[in-house]
């Protein structure tokens, strides 16, 4: 039961990664939360569809940014990490 539970919540949690939402920086600047698993999306794509929603480029934000790793418990199910991006897309006039 615990095994098909951690499955059931891996594969929503496969299903909804890297979808921004709106989310302000550390300094409140206008900008995106990004969470991509690495079961299907590199760090390299969630930065790509960071760049689609800031057209004039974007900044990680070191301090909201993080990347989530699960210990191996030794059940042979493995649970791929998860990076959380906040981007502040950068101003037009800069």
């Amino acid at each position: 039961m615990k095994k098909t539970l951690i499955l059931i919540s891996l594969l929503l949690s496969a299903c909804a990664s890297n979808q921004p939402t709106p989310h302000a920086t550390s300094d409140g600047r206008p900008g995106y939360k990004l969470t991509c698993s690495e079961f299907n999306t590199t760090l390299e794509q969630c930065k790509e569809k960071a760049s689609e929603n800031c057209s004039h480029g974007f900044e990680v934000d070191p301090h909201l940014s993080y990347r989530e790793t699960y210990p191996d418990a030794g059940d042979g199910i493995y649970v791929p990490a998860r990076n959380h991006l906040v981007v502040g897309c950068k101003d037009p006039q800069a």
